[in-house]
């Protein structure tokens, strides 16, 4: 990696962004030292529940300086049945005047602490937005909704104004490795890539080099180890440049940074053990056609046989194999969507995989549209 892998006109739309935010909250936070991440820093216990991504939300928002409450939405439906390691989803989805909302859609065995940085670098990024007359106050009346094409791409940025840059690149690359399935001879290393928040990691590894050329340290702890290989080439690349870049982020001469305060735990944080939700689905309203197809083929042969005439075996064969597709199709079988277990017509819950069933479609390709209209219909309210 080199200073010609990320082209200039990208890098200074980067740094664009990073001005502006300095110059709508001043170069305190930005000169302060990043969060590394550890129990220094997050001192609350963790647990893959609902409780648990809320306490971390609450330490990451203290850490940005973000006095809001934390409400977290469990929408949780199970991990999707075609990613082999699935990755934590959650996301904002508003900012109120005295609390900031999110969705959690899944707890993944991922980085979940950086997964989660971005989202407060978006809540930053709601909060200040361009041509704003004033940074959103807490007082203000009005609730805020995210705007992906406008707040997605400065939130990520955001997160190295906050000093939550470590962990936001950390998350925007993550590479686990496993065993594969045994081949005969060997079982062979199979990897598996996540990348959270809305800009690639080498973005933010240019920024998080830019920061600590501004304040004049090396590349900061807590990386891993491709972010600290990109940081630190691209120090050596902008090695001299310090004045230059704090004048281009337009950070004064006199500029000091933000204390970072004591880190204290919360000492109403409860992370009681929780019953995984159950996933919502459907009941498939299938049919016999496959099985009275099979079963009129073979009485259509006993038929030809019976009779000992080869001309009349194909119309035999035909004619049962139709007749059965047409009683089949009579016989309605409801199938759970998540596993396509037969399920009771009347099941509310799905004995095989212990799905919640929420209803019934016709299709197994109308579930998406399904689940879309339920949950409309819970946010509408009674």
């Amino acid at each position: 990696m080199d200073e010609h892998a990320l082209p200039a006109e990208r890098r200074d739309a980067l740094l664009d962004i990073l001005a502006e935010l300095i110059a709508r909250g001043g170069a305190g936070a930005f000169l302060a030292s990043p969060v590394i991440p550890g129990e220094d820093a997050f001192p609350e216990p963790w647990q893959p529940t609902r409780a648990g991504v809320t306490a971390l939300l609450r330490r990451l928002a203290w850490h940005a300086g973000i006095p809001r409450a934390i409400e977290v939405t469990d929408a949780r439906l199970g991990a999707p049945p075609t990613e082999r390691r699935p990755a934590t989803r959650v996301e904002l989805t508003a900012v109120r005047p005295a609390a900031l909302g999110f969705r959690l859609e899944f707890i993944g065995a991922d980085d979940v602490a950086g997964t989660l940085a971005h989202e407060l670098g978006v809540a930053h990024a709601v909060l200040n937005r361009p041509g704003a007359a004033e940074p959103y106050r807490s007082t203000a009346p009005t609730d805020l909704e995210v705007d992906p094409g406008r707040d997605h791409e400065r939130g990520s940025i955001a997160t190295i104004y906050l000093g939550l840059g470590v962990l936001a690149t950390n998350a925007a690359f993550q590479q686990y490795s496993r065993a594969g399935r045994f081949n005969g001879a060997y079982s062979p290393l199979e990897y598996d890539v996540l990348r959270a928040g809305h800009v690639p990691m080498s973005e933010l590894a240019f920024l998080l080099a830019v920061q600590s050329v501004v304040r004049g340290t090396d590349a900061p702890a807590g990386l891993e180890g491709p972010q600290r290989d990109e940081v630190s080439t691209w120090l050596r690349v902008l090695g001299g440049q310090r004045t230059e870049l704090r004048a281009r982020l337009g950070i004064a001469a006199d500029a000091v940074a933000a204390a970072r305060p004591e880190v204290v735990p919360f000492d109403d944080v409860e992370l009681e053990a929780e019953a995984p939700p159950a996933r919502t689905a459907f009941r498939w309203r299938t049919h016999r056609g496959g099985v009275g197809f099979i079963g009129g083929i073979m009485i259509g042969a006993g038929l030809a046989a019976t009779i000992a005439s080869r001309g009349l075996a194909p119309l035999c064969l035909l004619g049962g194999a139709s007749v059965g597709h047409v009683v089949g199709r009579g016989v309605s079988v409801p199938r759970c969507s998540n596993c396509a277990s037969v399920v009771p017509a009347a099941a509310t819950r799905c004995p095989h995989c212990g799905a919640s069933l929420r209803g019934d479609i016709k299709r197994l390709d109308d579930r998406l549209e399904a689940e879309e209209q339920l949950e409309a219909g819970a946010d509408a309210g009674p």
